[in-house]
């Protein structure tokens, strides 16, 4: 660049050169840092390098993205504590300059092929002190959002995330994804601004101060996410701003019985699988709940309480028979969804007495999507019953998702005739349809029910796999020519 500049200098003046030369410097700063934020940190110590401007705006940049380092940098254990060195020395001259959001991402040093063993733990030995160091520093410069992601060599060793970030008044996100780092908040109370808190492989073994602390202290948090998350007391999460909560995965030594007391919260996701429902119950207050979804396992006690607001309710639950004795007090609390989302399993566990019994249980419903392995004999008269206990049902949505080695050859036992003899009077009120078909003909005759007795059906998509499509639109061609509705056929991609 200074070379050209010469050969420009010839032709046009000096101070038009120096423009071009200067032009990133001569940007206002807020500019200037906005692009600096999408440098990860050795790229911005390499701008740092062309002039005192530049190392000024590298200084003072308000986002720093301590990850994405290049192999160059992280080959070998030596590199990895130059590399340390380069940090603790860039974030010392930063001084309290502040920041407004701080990556970090550490991963451990896995040994390469003819690479001393032993001089691995040369890097990993030293790196918790340094990592959290870095944490305090930003910490100390009034950070806002703090996203740290890392894990370490030995993971029977445990260590002690920083107690000073709990106390930070600027937090308002907190994101930790760590491994062998326990959670220790303090004892004492006082205000934290933090809004959302995302927890994933830590651990809690504080006596029930961390959630007590979420209830003291957080008066303000609105998010709050806890995926395979280690805690040996019971949960109880009690809010008064929280309105999302996601619970995954937890591991506890014997017992679980979670409660949840929010008067605020909106959306919930729960994701679990237990081997056994013993011991394990689920006690939930939030009368402004609007989605619920919950995949994986029930409790042996569940108590949901009313939710009358509730608009989307999404059960994906796995084939165990803790279902058959514990969805009733589930499916109770359900009753005022607009949306319901199933999976064969759970259509299967529902209480088909129930859902037959009159008046509708589900008269609210208005929406369904349903994924099933394939349309088998068996599963036909609970879709039955589900269908009966939506009179209102609007849109309906059947998609296959077949588990390897499912049964084909016991879909093709329902005819025409058996679906009109169900008098189903959801099928009056249908107007959006999307049905996935494949082997059988049980999905074929209900695509044809659909069809030709729905009179309000406005657009049904039917997709198909190409080994069926000939079968499929010569099953279907006289039923379409039947209907007002628009009737469009889509082949199904195939994933790569």
């Amino acid at each position: 660049m200074a070379s050209a500049s010469r050969r420009v200098e010839g032709i046009c003046g000096g101070r038009e050169s120096e423009s071009m030369i200067d032009v990133f410097s001569k940007l206002p700063d807020q500019i200037s840092h906005h692009i600096l934020c999408l440098l990860a940190v050795t790229d911005l110590a390499r701008f740092g390098c062309v002039s005192k401007r530049c190392r000024e705006l590298c200084l003072s940049s308000p986002k720093l993205n301590l990850d994405e380092f290049s192999s160059v940098n992280t080959s070998t254990c030596y590199k990895r504590l130059e590399l340390f060195t380069y940090l603790d020395r860039f974030l010392f001259r930063r001084g309290d300059n502040k920041i407004q959001s701080f990556r970090l991402r550490w991963y451990r040093h896995d040994v390469c092929e003819g690479e001393d063993e032993e001089a691995q733990c040369v890097c990993d030995c030293c790196a918790s002190f340094r990592l959290f160091t870095w944490i305090e520093n930003a910490v100390r410069c009034n950070v806002e959002v703090l996203d740290v992601a890392m894990n370490y060599q030995d993971e029977e060793e445990r260590f002690l995330f920083p107690a000073s970030v709990f106390l930070c008044g600027t937090l308002r996100h907190l994101r930790l994804h760590l491994n062998c780092t326990v959670l220790k908040t303090p004892l004492f109370a006082f205000q934290s601004n933090l809004k959302i808190l995302e927890l994933k492989n830590v651990d809690i073994d504080d006596g029930g101060g961390f959630f007590k602390w979420i209830l003291c202290c957080c008066k303000f948090i609105e998010e709050l996410s806890l995926e395979h998350v280690c805690v040996t007391q019971e949960i109880s999460v009690e809010s008064s701003s929280l309105k999302i909560l996601n619970c995954s995965g937890f591991f506890l030594i014997d017992k679980c019985h979670i409660n949840i007391s929010c008067e605020k919260l909106e959306y919930i996701r729960i994701c679990w699988v237990f081997d056994s429902p013993r011991n394990k119950s689920l006690n939930m207050f939030a009368p402004n709940l609007k989605s619920f979804k919950w995949f994986g396992s029930l409790m042996n006690h569940s108590n949901l309480g009313k939710l009358e607001l509730l608009e989307v309710a999404s059960f994906f639950l796995e084939p165990t028979l803790d279902i058959l004795d514990n969805i009733v007090e589930v499916f109770h609390s359900l009753c005022r969804a607009k949306l319901f989302m199933l999976n064969e399993a759970t259509i299967k566990a529902l209480p088909l007495k129930e859902l037959s019994s009159r008046p509708a249980p589900l008269c609210d419903t208005s929406s369904l999507c349903i994924e099933i392995g394939s349309f088998i004999d068996e599963l036909i008269p609970a879709m039955v019953s589900l269908f009966r206990a939506m009179p209102k049902l609007c849109t309906l949505c059947i998609m296959l998702n077949p588990p390897s080695g499912a049964p084909t050859s016991n879909a093709s036992g329902i005819s025409m005739e058996y679906w009109k003899l169900q008098n189903l009077a959801f099928v009056y009120q249908l107007k959006h349809v999307a049905i996935e078909l494949c082997h059988g003909s049980n999905g074929i005759e209900l695509a044809r029910y659909i069809i030709e007795y729905a009179p309000n059906l406005q657009k049904m998509v039917i997709v198909y796999s190409s080994q069926d499509k000939e079968k499929i639109t010569r099953e279907l061609e006289k039923s379409k020519m039947i209907s007002n509705a628009t009737i469009d056929f889509q082949e199904k991609s195939i994933k790569r």
